[in-house]
């Protein structure tokens, strides 16, 4: 049950090839039957309990009728499918994944050296299968390229491609370009230009980038509204509740990285000894207290104007233990596109240049990141789940239950972040109507897991079945789906 496609729809021959040849028979178009999905125990995130078992009947892709197990109207002439002992939650909601983005790559054209991340129809395939199978059934991209992401909608509505319901951004608009993935702007006039051009070719968000001036910044987010959209972006040096006093709609990445949140001391002595680039991911932490006027102004400044905001920190984990052969590790091999996963071993990473003891600092501060995760989770903002999907050591699908671990594990009680990476994420995409609830009407995206995630979190990675536009994926299907 997609959306109307919005994006421009061209050629799709690369991604539609691809995709009949791997996924066009792994799961049956939508059919007029009936399913009964009895005896299974309902996630209520809400509420922080299951329920006693119920019975979900699924009709044309919706939800149609939600009784207590074995209710003769759920049951009539439907399938039934006895999940006894199984726990049905909501469809997951990546709000971070670049699933059309393909490596970054250094390349020599014209006599100059050109940075680019261009778009890649198979590894947008590959993802698309894999989220699937991790229970991944809606994603936003907040950043990438819109032709791409056309060809992705065409794939799944024309070839069978099998993937998740997509709200895409266009390339993130900064003050520096890299073809597939960045465009550069220098004014108001040019900000308004692109912004009108990415609302006119399908963008449902707008990426504002951390080297937009603060006239920018504000120029972006004045002319995504006049458009009828929202603006996310990716702060450092701008702080935060300035940005939100703006009128920003949402803020990605769990780094801060403003001088304006420090102390004047603290701000001095960072400033003195930064190094720039991805060394401030712990460097810049080293002297802020979550605890202290800077924590309390983020935490104020959530309360106040509420942003969508995603933390993503399996992100920043995974580039703080790269020096140790660990699960994200695992978990790429596995599962990455192999172009990123040979990107990744050969160099591009976050954690570039970084010697053994700048390992050591970045875990050190660690604990400070967990406790600004939990603060900004108790505020009333609009809290979502994202992974950086597309980024180094970043898997499709399992990255996701990896994020939810870590936000449990740095203190955020796992109802809220249940709720965060399914109500909150379809609520935050304007979808909360049709997705992110099981309730009747909405849209049957679920995932049937094989114990309740309410008792443990690593439970939502034990799935037994996925629901996706009422198509019912058994172990086989998502076997298939993940290249088993």
């Amino acid at each position: 049950m997609r959306r109307p496609l919005l994006a421009i729809l061209l050629s799709a021959s690369l991604l539609a090839a691809t995709a009949h040849a791997q996924s066009v028979d792994v799961v049956p178009a939508i059919t007029s039957e009936a399913l009964a999905l009895d005896q299974v125990h309902l996630v209520d995130a809400e509420r922080d309990r299951a329920t006693a078992p119920r019975c979900v009947r699924i009709e044309r892709g919706l939800l149609a009728r939600i009784a207590e197990a074995g209710d003769p109207g759920c049951l009539q002439d439907a399938r039934r499918i006895d999940l006894r002992g199984r726990y049905l939650m909501p469809g997951l909601v990546d709000m971070h994944a670049h699933h059309t983005l393909g490596p970054v790559e250094v390349v020599h054209a014209g006599g100059e050296v050109v940075v680019q991340a261009l778009p890649d129809d198979a590894i947008a395939a590959h993802n698309a299968r894999r989220l699937v199978a991790f229970g991944v059934t809606t994603v936003r991209n907040p950043g990438g390229d819109l032709e791409a992401a056309g060809r992705y909608e065409a794939a799944m509505a024309r070839d069978g491609l099998v993937g998740p319901e997509a709200f895409d951004a266009g390339p993130v608009i900064n003050n520096a370009s890299m073809p597939g993935l960045a465009v550069a702007v220098s004014d108001a006039q040019e900000m308004e230009r692109e912004v009108a051009a990415q609302v006119q070719a399908g963008a449902d968000w707008i990426k504002l980038y951390t080297g937009l001036s603060p006239a920018l910044l504000q120029a972006g987010i004045d002319a995504a509204h006049r458009h009828g959209r929202p603006a996310v972006a990716h702060l450092e040096s701008i702080a935060w509740p300035d940005a939100l006093a703006m009128g920003l709609d949402g803020i990605v990445h769990l780094m801060p990285l403003s001088p304006d949140l420090l102390e004047a001391p603290q701000r001095a002595a960072w400033q003195a000894d930064s190094r720039g680039a991805t060394w401030s991911f712990f460097e810049w932490w080293e002297h802020f207290d979550p605890d202290g006027p800077g924590g309390d102004a983020l935490v104020a400044a959530f309360e106040k104007h509420r942003p969508v905001f995603d933390a993503t920190l399996v992100a920043f984990h995974a580039a703080f233990v790269q020096d140790q052969d660990n699960a994200y590790k695992a978990d790429a091999r596995a599962h990455a596109p192999s172009r990123l996963l040979s990107s990744w071993n050969e160099g591009f990473t976050f954690a570039i240049g970084w010697e053994p003891q700048d390992f050591v600092r970045a875990r050190a501060i660690w604990p400070k990141v967990q406790r600004m995760a939990v603060r900004l989770h108790a505020t009333g903002a609009r809290m979502t789940v994202g992974t950086d999907m597309g980024n180094p050591w970043i898997a499709p699908g399992i990255s996701l239950h990896r994020e939810m671990q870590l936000l449990v594990e740095a203190g955020v009680p796992v109802s809220q972040v249940l709720l965060a990476a399914t109500r909150n994420g379809a609520q935050a995409l304007g979808a909360g109507g049709r997705v992110g609830r099981i309730a009747e009407g909405h849209e049957a995206d679920l995932v049937v897991l094989k114990a309740n995630p309410l008792e443990d979190i690593t439970h939502t990675s034990g799935i037994h079945a996925v629901v996706l536009d009422g198509r019912f994926l058994d172990q086989a299907a998502l076997a298939q789906l993940k290249g088993e």
